[in-house]
């Protein structure tokens, strides 16, 4: 039942791209890949080897957030913006400021970035969803209090 208590919610989080601590609704795709190739050994017909293939393609994380009028923080996430600092999430606990999770990539890139559908018959929100490619995520579990 301990654990259960040290499980970490999903619902509070913080996001810095290029050193500045931005505000988002939404972060998904947050994964880390790595191919292999298989290999047969003439004469060998026990076993197979398994060789890490050259990274193919970059990873992307999908951030989301609700435009509003005035704000200039956010402008700079157009296709084609370089994170030369890298992209950290902190996944933050209800209480207390040490993060349970961290996730961070050295570099990244916007490749992508689309709002939601206009439409006059609704009042939601207008949600704008910026696309990163990166060159892969670390991840840090604080061990703390587990």
């Amino acid at each position: 039942m301990a654990i259960q208590n040290n499980l970490a919610k999903r619902t509070k989080f913080k996001v810095i791209l290029n050193g500045k601590s931005l505000g988002f609704s939404k972060v998904s795709n947050i994964s880390a890949t790595m191919e292999f190739e298989t290999v047969t050994e003439g004469g060998v017909n026990d076993r197979v080897h398994y060789l890490q293939k050259p990274r193919q393609s970059m990873d992307k994380l999908i951030l989301e957030y609700g435009i509003a009028s005035g704000e200039l923080s956010r402008t700079t996430l157009t296709a084609g913006y370089e994170l030369k600092k890298g992209i950290i999430i902190m996944v933050m606990p209800e209480k207390g400021m040490i993060p349970t999770a961290t996730y961070q990539a050295n570099w990244g890139v916007v490749t992508k970035w689309e709002i939601d559908t206009l439409d006059a018959t609704s009042s939601g929100l207008l949600i704008k969803k910026v696309e990163i490619s990166h060159n892969g995520l670390t991840e840090t579990i604080n061990k703390i209090g587990l």
